[in-house]
């Protein structure tokens, strides 16, 4: 679900104090006890805002709000190979787009092995690292 600026601003709010308010945010379900201390710290009042406690949907328990963008933009997804958005180009390059197959890569170091070829032998393929 796409929130306003303000709700934004309330789920940040969230996530930066929850290490001053002892508040774990790798979940989705939190108490009211839990919001009451995030509303008293940033704006004075307890008072939960209304998108959380008048949203049906967001409701889980007696006391109890599903709010799964905190999870989501504490702990954003990593991007697949070919998904870039603004500014990590390089981090959608895998490692196996530059080689096809299992090949061995030489290095000034040592033999480096890349395993993603599920055609490979992989008895073989560990008897070779095992023998560097």
């Amino acid at each position: 679900m796409k929130l306003t600026k303000t709700q934004q601003k309330y789920v940040d709010s969230i996530i930066e104090n929850s290490d001053a308010l002892g508040i774990d945010i790798n979940k989705v379900n939190f108490s009211r006890a839990e919001l009451r201390l995030v509303s008293m710290m940033i704006k004075g009042k307890k008072w939960i805002p209304n998108w959380i406690t008048h949203d049906q949907s967001r409701r889980v328990d007696r006391g109890l709000f599903s709010i799964p963008e905190i999870m989501e933009t504490a702990n954003p997804q990593s991007v697949s190979p070919g998904q870039e958005t603004d500014g990590d180009g390089l981090a959608d390059v895998s490692p196996q787009e530059a080689t096809v197959g299992y090949t061995d890569v030489l290095t000034e170091d040592a033999k480096v092995y890349i395993e993603d070829d599920p055609q490979s032998d992989v008895n073989q393929q560990a008897m070779e690292e095992i023998t560097l």
